[in-house]
C-alpha cells in the first residue's frame, strides 16, 4: 500500500493546479475566514487540507489516470477500499506537518497571528474529518467521479457555511443555538459512521463494474 500512497502523492505533486492549491489555499482561508479564535482557524485549515488530500486522488478517475494505475497493481478491491480509509489518517499527519510549518512561517514573518500547533484542535479535527470522508467515500466507490464530486462539493460547502456562522456569532453562541449538539458524543458518532462507511464502500466497490 505504500506504493499506492507514493503514486497518489506523485500524481498530486505532478499537477500544477494541485501545487498552486497547496501553496495558496492557506492564505486564501486566512483571508476569507474571519475567525475570532486563532486555534479555531488552525482547526479549519487542518480539516480543509486533510479533506482535500483525501478526496483528490479520486478526481483522477475522471481522466482515467488513476483507474489505469490501480488496475495495473496486484491489489484486490478490498485492499483498495481499506487503503483509502487508512490513508485518511496518513494525510491528516501530513497536513499537521505541512500546515504547522506553513503557519509558523506566516507567524515569523508577522503576516498573521494564528496557531501553528494546537493539540486540542487536532483532537477535535479528527472526528470531523472522519465524518466528512465517511459520507463522501461511498459515493466515489459507487458512482461515476462527476456525480461523486457533487456530493464532495455539498460537504465542503456545508463545512464552510458552518465555519462562517461560527466565525460571525462565536463558537459558544452557535452551540447554544443548536443545543442538542452538546449531548452528542461526536467522536463515537465519527467512529460508528467510519466503520459503517467502510463496510458499505467494500460492498459497493465489489459490485461495481470497472
Amino acid at each position: 500500500m505504500l506504493g499506492i500512497l507514493k503514486r497518489d502523492l506523485t500524481l498530486m505533486l505532478s499537477s500544477r493546479e494541485e501545487i498552486f492549491l497547496l501553496l495558496f489555499y492557506i492564505p486564501l482561508l486566512l483571508f476569507i475566514v474571519d475567525s475570532y479564535n486563532d486555534g479555531f482557524m488552525y482547526f479549519v485549515i487542518l480539516v480543509a487540507y486533510t479533506y482535500l488530500m483525501s478526496i483528490t486522488p479520486f478526481a483522477y478517475d475522471i481522466t482515467g489516470k488513476y483507474k489505469y494505475i490501480m488496475n495495473s497493481l496486484p491489489i484486490s478491491r478490498l485492499e483498495v477500499v481499506l487503503y483509502k480509509y487508512i490513508t485518511t489518517f496518513i494525510y491528516f499527519a501530513i497536513s499537521i506537518v505541512y500546515v504547522g510549518v506553513y503557519l509558523w512561517i506566516i507567524n515569523v514573518l508577522n503576516l498573521a497571528t494564528v496557531d501553528y500547533f494546537n493539540l486540542e484542535m487536532i483532537l477535535q479535527a479528527i472526528p470531523i474529518i472522519m465524518i466528512f470522508t465517511s459520507i463522501v467515500f461511498p459515493a466515489y466507490f459507487r458512482f461515476e467521479p462527476k456525480i461523486a464530486q457533487i456530493v464532495q462539493m455539498i460537504i465542503f460547502i456545508s463545512f464552510f457555511i458552518t465555519v462562517a456562522n461560527i466565525s460571525s456569532v462565536g463558537e459558544k453562541a452557535l452551540l447554544n443555538q443548536i443545543g442538542f449538539l452538546k449531548y452528542i458524543n461526536i467522536p463515537l458518532v465519527a467512529v460508528v459512521m467510519y466503520i459503517l462507511s467502510l463496510l458499505l464502500s467494500i460492498r459497493l466497490y465489489k459490485n461495481r463494474d470497472l
